[in-house]
């Protein structure tokens, strides 16, 4: 199925946050929330949109480039600034939109894999550290993330150990269900709500992830995050509960019935786990 004319809509809205392709008026690639210019280029990316299919989308990319640091890593803005999350989140954009891998590309990837916590997961080292364990835990959204981001890479089995580690990471986090980081990622109501376009630490995101990885494939906690989607779905085709308010009752989420670009992926999960 092509959503072409819908990836159309979206472009023709990319000054609608006062700066060029979605972003807002100050630089920022990240706000506003659900449609920033990293959220909309990877819903697009989500729809099947490639760089090659539009100009505005290869500006878009050499725009989205240009907010790469010297080390690999990515800001946000037009201040410095160095997150894994941010850098994950802009890998996974490129690699939907089949952006190639290059040499800058693989600069931030190694940043990624250099900047790994002990405990597995990723974290953003600019927010001071708490008096607590689980203060101090690695983000589970920044980890996942960073997951999807090296599916697209190159040579990924490399780097299996580490990528594993972040595996286990989140699989202990489905068992223990607390708020984790600095950010305080935790599994409860809203995050067992599906989600889409992705964008966010939440279950269909989560599982979608996870079900490419061999290592999570054959683990009970994978397969109760798996049940627990079932649900939401209705002869192989998927609902968005909680849809952001950016894309509500757009063909990412229609206001009646299920999302065919969300059954899409549930579809390629099933096909891995059912």
């Amino acid at each position: 199925m092509s959503w072409k004319q819908e990836i159309s809509e979206i472009i023709g809205r990319q000054d609608e946050n006062g700066g060029p392709y979605w972003s807002r008026a100050d630089g920022n690639i990240h706000a506003p929330a659900g449609f920033s210019t990293i959220d909309v280029m990877h819903a697009i990316g989500q729809l099947g949109g490639k760089v090659e299919d539009s100009p505005v989308l290869k500006e878009a990319v050499e725009f989205l480039l240009g907010y790469q640091n010297d080390d690999g890593s990515f800001r946000y803005g037009t201040q410095k600034s160095k997150l894994p999350c941010i850098t994950a989140n802009v890998l996974s954009v490129l690699g939907r939109l089949s952006l190639p891998n290059s040499a800058s590309i693989d600069k931030s990837y190694s940043w990624l894999l250099d900047n790994q916590a002990a405990d597995g997961g990723w974290r953003c080292a600019t927010v001071k550290l708490g008096k607590a364990p689980e203060t101090d835990a690695s983000n589970p959204g920044t980890t996942l993330w960073v997951l999807d981001a090296f599916l697209f890479k190159n040579g990924m089995k490399r780097h299996v150990d580490a990528l594993n580690s972040g595996v286990d990471f989140l699989l202990d986090h489905w068992s223990s269900r607390k708020p984790l980081g600095p950010c305080n990622f935790g599994i409860g109501g809203r995050f067992l709500k599906t989600e889409f376009p992705f964008r966010r630490y939440n279950l269909f995101y989560y599982v979608y992830v996870l079900s490419q990885y061999e290592s999570a494939r054959n683990d009970k906690r994978l397969h109760e995050a798996f049940e627990a989607l079932k649900p939401y779905t209705d002869s192989g085709h998927l609902s968005v509960a909680s849809p952001h308010r950016a894309w509500k009752g757009a063909v990412f989420a229609p206001q009646t019935g299920p999302s065919e670009p969300a059954s899409k992926y549930w579809k390629e999960i099933v096909k891995r786990l059912g």
